[in-house]
């Protein structure tokens, strides 16, 4: 009987320590913790050529239990490289995560190499920090001439717009797209079925928007770049203005009374005085027919006005001119005053005479995208 009892007891202590051995060789399949911070890019690898600007999306994550302020650096990056982080400071919410983009500026003439980015995240509640890479190779070339994008060429690119406020507009990338943490403008939308996929379209064929279009020429398969599309070359709708510095204008005129009402926003009635709205002088209404209301106008000599946002000066009022219609002399002073606009549009001015001025404003006031300067992070997919 003993020698029985000893005989299952050694067998065992054989199966515990062949158990063991097992579970050392097959290691421990059980999860640790996550880590207390982490930081990771999006797409961490890019090609590029020497003179080309690439942005990285990168998402930072707590694990911790309670809010934290995370401080951001670029710790480590090649000799000669400009970089520049979104923001300096993030606050992450309990296990929450957030997105910040860096921007990485290659300088000409760089020698082709994969070089790394390090950007460090550091918790400024407890001593803890993470740090997140990110690769440039950089290129010779990619391929020849005939190889890269080209006029009617048919291609498809992975891209994300973003504005200058580093908000998300639009993506064909899934892993920036659907992630709450990387933010997003009010003008994002989900693509049609929740399907993120590249963007397909023939080079000039003006399905792009101009400066998307003249931006991928000359790339190759694989190559990386971000872009900078201004209000003119992307969504904004320009017309021109030529403004003649000694302008005049006729004391007296006649328009339909509908249009006094647009105007004024009032009806007519006799000798009731109105502020002329782009002009800023006084307007006196001197008759009144069934269809048209004929008006006075009545500038002060030597008063300054701002149609424009520069001064502008009367500076010349004769009452018998032109067959006693009357005439206004204004002189216009560029450069002073504050900002330019026609009709209250944001201009710009485009040349600058003795005798005239001539402007450019943007009609699509109504569009956040084509009043502001765009960025686009594009990867050629396809060429064909």
């Amino acid at each position: 009987m003993m020698t029985k009892h000893i005989g299952a007891k050694a067998a065992l202590v054989t199966l515990a320590v062949v158990m063991v051995a097992i579970a050392g060789c097959l290691g421990n399949n059980t999860p640790g913790p996550a880590p207390a911070l982490s930081i990771k890019a999006i797409d961490g690898s890019q090609k590029a050529l020497a003179g080309t600007n690439l942005t990285f999306i990168l998402k930072v994550k707590s694990s911790q239990k309670v809010q934290d302020v995370v401080t951001l650096t670029v710790s480590a990056q090649p000799a000669l490289w400009s970089t520049a982080l979104s923001c300096a400071t993030l606050e992450l919410p309990p296990g929450g995560s957030k997105g910040v983009m860096l921007k990485v500026s290659i300088p000409a003439g760089d020698s082709p190499a994969e070089r790394t980015v390090k950007v460090k995240a550091s918790s400024t509640l407890r001593s803890v920090s993470a740090t997140g890479t990110v690769k440039a190779t950089v290129k010779k070339s990619f391929g020849e001439p005939l190889d890269l994008v080209k006029a009617k060429s048919d291609i498809k690119v992975d891209y994300t717009g973003y504005l200058s406020s580093h908000e998300v507009f639009d993506t064909s990338v899934k892993a920036v797209g659907s992630d709450q943490a990387i933010p997003k403008s009010a003008s994002f939308k989900t693509p049609s079925g929740g399907t993120y996929q590249p963007l397909a379209f023939t080079v000039g064929s003006n399905q792009m928007i101009k400066g998307f279009d003249d931006a991928v020429v000359g790339m190759g398969l694989g190559q990386s770049k971000t872009i900078r599309v201004p209000p003119a070359e992307g969504y904004g709708k320009f017309e021109t203005l030529r403004v003649n510095l000694t302008e005049t204008f006729p004391m007296k005129k006649t328009m339909p009374r509908l249009n006094f009402t647009i105007t004024y926003g009032e009806d007519p009635a006799p000798n009731k005085v109105v502020t002329e709205p782009y002009w800023g002088w006084k307007v006196q209404v001197v008759d009144i027919g069934e269809e048209t209301v004929s008006l006075m106008t009545l500038p002060e000599i030597d008063s300054t006005i701002f149609p424009y946002g520069w001064e502008t000066k009367v500076i010349d009022i004769n009452g018998s001119a032109d067959g006693g219609i009357g005439r206004i002399t204004v002189r216009h002073y560029p450069g002073t005053g504050g900002n330019v606009t026609v009709r209250g549009m944001k201009t710009d001015i485009l040349s600058l005479t003795p005798a005239y001025a001539d402007l450019s404003y943007n009609l699509a006031t109504g569009n956040d995208l084509a009043t502001q300067d765009l960025f686009f992070i594009i990867r050629v997919v396809s060429i064909a």
